[in-house]
C-alpha cells in the first residue's frame, strides 16, 4: 500500500497546531524587557531624593572647606542642590571675588575622579563702605538677625498666603537629611513669587516630630530651614528679608503617637514678622 506524502523540512515533526500556537506568542525582545524598564523607574523615584541630599550636601561641604582653607572666613556658603548663596562682608572687591572664584573651583572625590560639585555661584554680600550695613560684628549664623518688621494687617495677608501654598503641598526633604528633593522645585518656585507681593521680612520654621534626641531634630529641623532659606535665595528673594530658625520638635501640630500625625508635624513653616504693639 502506498503511504501518503510526508511534508519535508526542519518543521516535518511539529504538528501543525502546535505550530500556530508559538507563531501566536509575542517575542522576549521587546516585550520581555517591560519589566525591567518598570523596575529601573521605580528604582530612580526611590533613590532620587536621597542622590539629591548627598549631592547638596557633598556641594555644602565642599564650598566651606574651600572658604576655610582660602582664609575668607568671613564668608559664609549654604546650598540648594549644587548652587551655592555667598554671604558675609568682605574686607575688599578682590577678597569677594577670590571667595567666589576658590568655591567655583573646589573641587571634590567621585568614582570619576575629582569634579566640581557648584554648578552656580550666587553673592549676597554686604560691603564695608554701605552706609545701610550694620556695623562690624563677629560672624553669626546666616539669617540669625531679625530684619525689619512690618504691621500686623499686611503680616496677616503674606502668612495666609504661606499658609495656603504649604497646604497644598509640602517640601520634601530626604530621611534625616536637608536635600530638599527633586520634586519641590515647583512650590519653591512659587513661594518665591510670592514672597514678592509680601513686604517686610519672612522667618522660615523647621520643626520635626519627636522621634530621635531632641538636640538633633532641632539642628536637623534648623538645617531644613537654611536649606529652604538657601533654595529662596537662589530663586532671587534677597537674603535681607529671610531668617532660617529651626525648633525641632517642640511646637507640634499633631500627636506623634501615629503616623499620620508624626507625618504632619515635620513640616516648613514660613511667617512674616510683625512689628511689636505699641
Amino acid at each position: 500500500m502506498d503511504r501518503p506524502p510526508q511534508p519535508d523540512g526542519p518543521d516535518a515533526s511539529v504538528p501543525a497546531l502546535t505550530k500556530q500556537a508559538l507563531a501566536s506568542r509575542y517575542p522576549f525582545v521587546p516585550y520581555g524587557l517591560v519589566p525591567l524598564a518598570g523596575l529601573l523607574v521605580l528604582m530612580f523615584i526611590a533613590l532620587a531624593p536621597f542622590a539629591f541630599g548627598e549631592v547638596q550636601a557633598v556641594t555644602e561641604a565642599t564650598a566651606r572647606a574651600a572658604l576655610q582653607k582660602s582664609g575668607a572666613t568671613w564668608a559664609t556658603a549654604t546650598a540648594s542642590g549644587q548652587w551655592v548663596v555667598l554671604e558675609g562682608r568682605p574686607p575688599s572687591r578682590e577678597a569677594a571675588a577670590e571667595a567666589e572664584r576658590v568655591v567655583r573651583q573646589a573641587r571634590a572625590d567621585t568614582l570619576f575622579g575629582p569634579a566640581a560639585p557648584a554648578t552656580w555661584v550666587i553673592s549676597h554680600f554686604t560691603w564695608v563702605e554701605d552706609p545701610l550695613a550694620p556695623p562690624a560684628t563677629a560672624p553669626q549664623r546666616p539669617g540669625a538677625a531679625t530684619p525689619p518688621a512690618v504691621a500686623q494687617a499686611e503680616a496677616e495677608a503674606c502668612d495666609q498666603t504661606m499658609a495656603s501654598l504649604l497646604a497644598t503641598a509640602r517640601i520634601e526633604f530626604a530621611t534625616n537629611s536637608a536635600g530638599i528633593g527633586v520634586r519641590s522645585s515647583a512650590l519653591l518656585d512659587s513661594i518665591a513669587s510670592a514672597v514678592g507681593n509680601c513686604r517686610g521680612s519672612l522667618q522660615i520654621e523647621g520643626h520635626t516630630d519627636n522621634v530621635g534626641r531632641a538636640a538633633a531634630n532641632t539642628a536637623l529641623s534648623l538645617r531644613r530651614a537654611e536649606a529652604v532659606r538657601a533654595a529662596l535665595i537662589a530663586r532671587g528673594v534677597s537674603a535681607d528679608r529671610l531668617v532660617a530658625e529651626g525648633f525641632g520638635a517642640t511646637r507640634p501640630l499633631a500627636s506623634n503617637r501615629t503616623e499620620n500625625g508624626r507625618a504632619q508635624n515635620r513640616r516648613i513653616e514660613i511667617r512674616t514678622l510683625r512689628s511689636s504693639p505699641t
